[in-house]
């Protein structure tokens, strides 16, 4: 019953710590410090480049401001006339809609008109102008005119904290007006804007804000849809220019995976912040690109059915992002990967049940984690590990790839690592008392036994029990002296000492063996008698080297191995006239040596059937004559130091 018990505790313990460390992590997930949102991210950013990759739509091509053209038309701005020409050519080579992403906010100061009143202004110099055709006295007019004449969608910037200017909004084209915005979305809110010019903007089809917002790593991972200024929700650049291709907004909306924004027959569902996660189709060069100077110069490829995306790439002009699949991403690759995600219904959701069904993962994968580490082995343990971990990876991995839902794996696969971690420091804490507990058992077993064989010497020789008990003791006041020097510290070790004191007490188990005729008298023993009674010594080793041979563990080996060096070298002498072999000095075994003096000092303070005893100064007087021919001086002179401990020994087990 006590052992049943005992594992119930166990049992309780690792299933309680498991349900801690789950409630912990469940906490922490929900409260979602900024350290584990970096990592959610980082995760995010390994299974995107784990997950199949689909084929871009054709319809998005990137017109790029390039280093190349750059050199070919001169630095950054263009006069407007080479902007003017270059959406002509876009048009002539068949493209539906060109979207730029550019800010044409200022005046071009390359227009003649422009350059004749500075000069006015400044120097009140002037130029007549009257032989220069009318397209060319301003070259913002003449991009106008070519912005009217094919669907074209401008770029603005939002600004969202206060500026302090006083100047109103950008005419700009919003979605819709007067819409309500549900309260489980927090748009983001746009305090003012850097706007095109008002005659560009008059003359673009449409417009929309340019504005990437990346995360706070600055990894561009989603981009908003849509944002807010007073009532009016405004539309990005790309879903601008999806509005112009003809769908028509119709508002937002709220279902089961949270806010969408629907415009046509199109739903795209976007978090709390109005941002849609991209799904990127791969690095940088992905979606068709042509160099503004290749469509500058005949011949002109076709672009029929496709969207011209307008905007710089060259390094010089700050519009290369990081992005999970690139550290060197244009801000047009982006647009282009938002208008293909929009044309292809496939964006990335992050849906609202996401972070409920995060926690319900780890709710189940820590209590089976838990439940796995009370029942099961090490090996069934770590190929648990490993198989959950692969599952829940796998698992985001087609959430990922399937239906598009970004659930992330991280906690989850926390609470797996760290149940399994220190669930298994617990366990191995428990099996280790459990260990420890039950060499204990063996150590008092073995003592049980030890003293069962002495007892059973006693029924032989009721003296004996008594001298066996105290020479064990006298032994371990000994070994602990000499163990304070140097010459014995490193062969009288706590574990040595410990193993004399538990084998000497089978140092008279061969007395066994002799006759009770010859163990008991209470005379003098013949020569014959005493040469019988020797015997004991060797009938106690080969007892004992007998159950050496038996043994299968070493720690009784090396016990059994001390126990029958004792039994059979307690009565040789330093000078070598003991018996049965005749050693001399230090080829006698220390345990021999240290059993020899105290035997001899137990015989002569105890009464036998064939002598009084001795009175304790007597006694140590005898051991002293001793030194150097029956004793070893070292143990002598450790006698010595503690003969007052011999005395109160001997008047213990009487």
């Amino acid at each position: 019953m006590k052992r049943h018990r005992y594992r119930r505790r166990d049992i309780l313990r690792l299933l309680g710590t498991g349900c801690v460390i789950t409630l912990c992590i469940v906490i922490l997930h929900v409260a979602r410090p900024e350290l584990l949102v970096h990592f959610e991210r980082k995760v995010y950013d390994v299974l995107l480049s784990q997950s199949s990759q689909r084929p871009p739509s054709p319809v998005p091509v990137l017109i790029a401001i390039d280093d190349r053209s750059l050199a070919d038309l001169g630095q950054w701005p263009w006069p407007r006339h080479v902007l003017a020409r270059l959406i002509t050519r876009l048009r002539e080579a068949g493209a539906d809609i060109v979207t730029l992403d550019l800010i044409l906010s200022a005046r071009d100061r390359t227009s003649p008109l422009l350059v004749q009143e500075e000069l006015r202004r400044d120097t009140g110099f002037s130029f007549d102008l009257g032989g220069l055709p009318r397209t060319r006295l301003d070259h913002d007019q003449l991009l106008a005119e070519a912005l009217a004449k094919m669907p074209t969608v401008l770029g603005y910037k939002l600004l969202f904290t206060p500026t302090g200017s006083d100047e109103p909004f950008c005419d700009v084209h919003p979605i819709l007006s007067g819409q309500t915005i549900s309260a489980a979305l927090s748009l983001h809110a746009a305090e003012n804007a850097v706007c095109p010019l008002t005659i560009l903007n008059a003359a673009a089809t449409n417009s929309g804000f340019i504005n990437a917002l990346p995360d706070s790593d600055g990894v561009i991972r989603r981009t908003p849809l849509m944002a807010l200024h007073a009532d009016e929700l405004l539309p990005s650049l790309i879903l601008a220019t999806v509005m112009t291709r003809g769908e028509t907004a119709i508002g937002l909306g709220q279902d089961a995976d949270g806010g969408f924004v629907q415009f046509g027959r199109k739903r795209t569902h976007i978090d709390a912040q109005g941002n849609v996660l991209l799904r990127y189709r791969g690095p940088s060069g992905t979606f068709t690109t042509y160099s503004a100077t290749d469509i500058l110069s005949a011949p002109l490829p076709d672009l029929h059915g496709r969207v011209a995306i307008v905007g710089p790439t060259a390094s010089g002009l700050g519009d290369n992002h990081p992005t999970p699949v690139d550290r060197v991403f244009p801000g047009i690759e982006v647009h282009a990967t938002l208008l293909d995600n929009l044309l292809q219904k496939d964006t990335l959701i992050r849906p609202a049940w996401a972070i409920g069904a995060e926690a319900c993962a780890i709710v189940l994968v820590g209590l089976l984690s838990s439940l796995m580490m009370m029942s099961a082995g090490p090996l069934a343990c770590a190929a648990g590990l490993v198989l959950g971990a692969t599952g829940v990876w796998s698992a985001s991995l087609w959430l990922l790839n399937g239906p598009g839902y970004w659930i992330s794996p991280l906690s989850t696969e926390i609470i797996l690592l760290g149940n399994m971690a220190l669930l298994s420091l617990i366990k191995y804490g428990m099996e280790e008392r459990e260990l420890r507990i039950r060499s204990q058992q063996l150590l008092h077993a073995q003592d049980a036994t030890i003293m069962s064989l002495t007892a059973l010497a006693e029924t032989r020789d009721p003296e004996t029990g008594g001298h066996i008990r105290r020479t064990r003791e006298y032994i371990l006041v000994l070994a602990r002296v000499l163990a304070r020097q140097a010459k014995y510290k490193k062969h009288l070790d706590r574990e040595t000492i410990e193993l004399l004191y538990k084998s000497a007490p089978l140092h008279d188990i061969g007395k066994v063996g002799i006759a009770d005729s010859i163990l008991l008298k209470p005379g003098m023993l013949t020569r014959e008698e005493f040469t019988e009674m020797q015997r004991h010594t060797v009938l106690g080793a080969e007892t004992l080297a007998e159950a050496e041979r038996q043994s299968t563990d070493s720690g009784d080996r090396s016990f059994l191995g001390l126990a029958r060096e004792i039994a059979l070298s307690h009565h040789e002498k330093w000078d070598g006239s003991g018996y049965p072999q005749g050693l001399k000095g230090e080829d006698i075994p220390l345990g021999g040596r240290l059993m020899a003096l105290a035997d001899v000092y137990d015989a002569l303070v105890t009464k036998r059937v064939y002598k009084d005893a001795m009175t304790h100064e007597e006694a140590c007087q005898i051991i002293l004559d001793g030194r150097g021919s029956h004793f070893d001086p070292d143990v002598v002179d450790a006698f010595e130091q503690s003969r007052h401990e011999f005395m109160q020994i001997s008047t213990r087990y009487d």
